[in-house]
């Protein structure tokens, strides 16, 4: 969590949570990235200069893109209320009114997997997400028992987390195909992206999602012009925080393409942050698994956290995130 205060005595306030496996940071060298670079190159600076900072931010360290999300983030929140605006303003405006919501399952054995998805489809969530990526036949299993529960209603997104190679990826599309998944995310490795064009190709008319392999700004211009996903998972928190997350939106959109923004398990400050995001960006229409984070934890960051109604979440509309920061966390 980034807390900046500017010259008028206005707090913003950013949060980013790292993935070791996946992003190649940690709570720990976040702290150490922010602290010895990315600080020096955003004190002294307007935080209405947001590009500014953001490209002074990358001149100062390469990667971690995590670290400088949650400065980001606290940036944005600090020229929201600097100006009385809601951060989606400085996006762009609203593009829609709501965010509608997916649920993101964690590995679980069958039963209690199956016992997970239909409590939150009960909540309202309007899409079930489950992870797959270990066992071929156990994963067909698993989504054809889900779409025996749910019927043809209920969309099932189906996220290997780079699990299969290319040719087992293909065998569980083959295998899944009569399901009817609504998409296939991050098949293949993340650098992989000619193996993950040939499992496109080989799809079975399901959607293939590019995730991991839109880590960066560079990364997502790369995926787009492989051409091997037809969707994209765009999460501010990975690609450098809501900045970079609106310019890889920008990309997806002139390709032609639809996204998603995902989650990594972020409390209410992050989780806020990818909210006036979605609704800012036309591109981001996809039923999003964006409060993944406040569903699995007893605690938050704020007091005043977001909540679902009839699955979808409204934008806040105080100035910033538009979220109260709970102080407390400090002492």
């Amino acid at each position: 969590m980034v807390r900046v205060v500017t010259e008028d005595g206005i707090f913003g306030y950013g949060e980013a949570s790292p993935a070791a496996a996946f992003m190649g940071e940690t709570a720990y060298t976040m702290e150490t990235v922010i602290n010895m670079y990315l600080k020096q190159a955003a004190v002294g600076q307007s935080v209405l200069e947001i590009s500014r900072i953001n490209d002074l931010m990358d001149q100062v360290i390469a990667g971690n893109t995590s670290a400088k999300a949650a400065v980001d983030i606290a940036v944005h929140d600090a020229a929201g209320k600097t100006l009385k605006v809601p951060v989606y303003v400085l996006l762009g405006g609203k593009s829609r009114q709501h965010v509608e919501l997916a649920w993101s399952m964690g590995f679980k054995d069958f039963d209690a997997s199956l016992e997970e998805a239909k409590e939150y489809i009960r909540m309202g969530f309007k899409i079930m997400k489950v992870k797959v990526g270990k066992n071929i036949e156990e994963d067909a299993k698993l989504v054809g028992k889900l779409r025996e529960i749910f019927g043809p209603d209920v969309p099932i997104r189906m996220d290997a987390n780079q699990g299969y190679t290319p040719g087992d990826a293909i065998g569980l599309l083959n295998r899944v195909a009569r399901f009817s998944p609504e998409s296939f995310e991050q098949p293949v490795r993340k650098w992989n992206l000619e193996g993950m064009r040939h499992v496109r190709d080989h799809s079975c008319g399901i959607p293939i999602m590019a995730d991991e392999s839109i880590s960066s700004l560079h990364e997502a211009h790369n995926t787009i012009q492989a051409g091997c996903a037809d969707y994209y998972n765009i999460k501010v928190g990975k690609v450098g925080g809501l900045y970079r997350a609106c310019q890889v939106a920008a990309m997806v959109e002139a390709a032609g393409y639809q996204a998603a923004a995902g989650s990594n398990l972020e409390l209410g400050i992050g989780e806020a942050a990818s909210i006036h995001f979605i609704v800012s960006q036309p591109a981001v229409c996809l039923p999003s698994d964006a409060l993944c984070g406040t569903g699995l934890h007893t605690a938050n960051l704020v007091k005043n956290p977001m909540t679902m109604q009839g699955g979808v979440l409204n934008c806040p509309e105080l100035p910033g995130l538009g979220v109260e920061v709970d102080e407390g966390i400090f002492k």
